[in-house]
């Protein structure tokens, strides 16, 4: 099966849709009976020379029409599949985006194939309307997606909360919504589940929409916690965000804040190794990749219960869950981590275990069965 998948970010590796994008190329060296290309507009050239199964999408959206330049991608990217089918025969188109593969659902000769990765479109509802451009924007985008949802041979959802939710929102029948799981390559992560927690205490905070991840709940919950001196590391929001995200911690003089924005993965992983607890109580969240690595590493998980997340923090068996938007209940699940080190290295240890199920090689193998589903060869 030749599978050509497309998205718009893969070079600046921020999420796990992102992280997924660049694993799935794996897939030609481990199951060879198989072949993957990539088309993206984001690979620089220098590395474009580099591999050999990427293509290029050379953007040239004038300035004018740069509010509708995510619709104008759907043409662009097309144009490049026709171009691309010439001398590469693909069996499958996938979106890592199920909306910008909305023109190519509707008018490809070949099976389409989308992913959902998040809620954030359909929780705009006339019930939550706020005159904003946010709002209008995403309300839009969510009538593309269910078109898209409608069209694509198979949509697929990266937990069973989203598979849910895809199929109660846009009325798409569970038969054509499928679950993949994201995964990290667990060979590359050394587990410590033994921390310091000496003071001051190191968490880690790694969102880059900080407010999505809850980060002023963060700080109210350690304002609670003055007995205490902390160190907070917060990763992912962009430079411009710097002001106000410190701005919630001004009057907390026992919490030392360290903004270090967008890093690398190999960035997140040197903080996940030295810190002491890793805390995103985000109030949307389907799926959370971010949570299993930093279960791989053995550092100590406080979350939310909220879509996704308690499939990997196996409801509260791996690591601390609380209700969203909760302060208190946050502050006592911090305290009762601090406090505990028996409790902390059992689920540390739950934790190691559970995510085996999360491996890279049995994601791969899941994908490649899926797609095979909509495809004759």
């Amino acid at each position: 099966m030749k599978i050509l998948f497309c998205t718009n970010a893969f070079e600046n590796v921020t999420n796990g849709p992102v992280k997924f994008a660049n694993l799935i190329l794996e897939i030609n060296e481990t199951l060879p009976a198989h072949e993957v290309r990539v088309l993206t507009e984001d690979v620089s050239e220098e590395r474009l020379v580099t591999l050999k199964y990427v293509y290029k999408v050379r953007l040239n959206i004038p300035r004018i029409l740069k509010p509708i330049g995510q619709i104008l991608r759907w043409f662009v990217y097309y144009n490049h599949i026709k171009k691309i089918q010439k001398s590469y025969d693909f069996d499958v188109l996938v979106f890592i985006n199920s909306f910008n593969g909305t023109w190519a659902s509707l008018v490809s000769t070949k099976p389409t194939v989308g992913m959902i990765n998040d809620e954030k479109n359909m929780l705009s509802t006339w019930k939550n309307f706020t005159f904003s451009a946010l709002w209008f924007k995403r309300f839009l985008f969510k009538q593309f997606e269910r078109l898209s949802a409608h069209h694509h041979q198979l949509i697929i959802a990266n937990s069973q909360f989203l598979k849910k939710r895809i199929e109660t929102t846009y009325k798409v029948s569970p038969e054509k919504v499928t679950k993949l799981y994201k995964s990290i390559a667990l060979d590359d992560v050394e587990f410590n589940p033994t921390r310091n927690f000496k003071e001051p205490i190191k968490i880690l905070f790694v969102k880059a929409d900080y407010l999505v991840g809850q980060l002023p709940l963060l700080a109210e919950a350690l304002k609670r916690l003055e007995k205490y001196q902390f160190l907070l590391t917060v990763i992912g929001p962009e430079p411009w965000f710097e002001a106000h995200l410190k701005s919630f911690f001004s009057q907390i003089f026992h919490v030392k804040l360290e903004y270090l924005g967008p890093q690398p993965q190999d960035r997140v992983y040197a903080c996940m190794r030295s810190h002491d607890i890793f805390c995103v109580p985000s109030y949307t969240e389907a799926f959370g990749v971010a949570n299993i690595e930093a279960l791989a590493h053995g550092i100590s998980v406080i979350s939310t219960w909220v879509g996704g997340i308690p499939e990997v923090i196996d409801n509260g068996k791996n690591g601390w869950l609380i209700e969203p938007s909760n302060a208190q209940d946050l502050a006592n699940a911090i305290e009762e981590c601090i406090q505990n080190p028996t409790l902390r290295l059992e689920k540390a240890q739950n934790g190691r275990n559970f995510i085996r199920k999360f491996s890279k090689d049995e994601m791969l193998r899941n994908f490649v069965e899926m797609l095979m589903t909509v495809v004759k060869v």
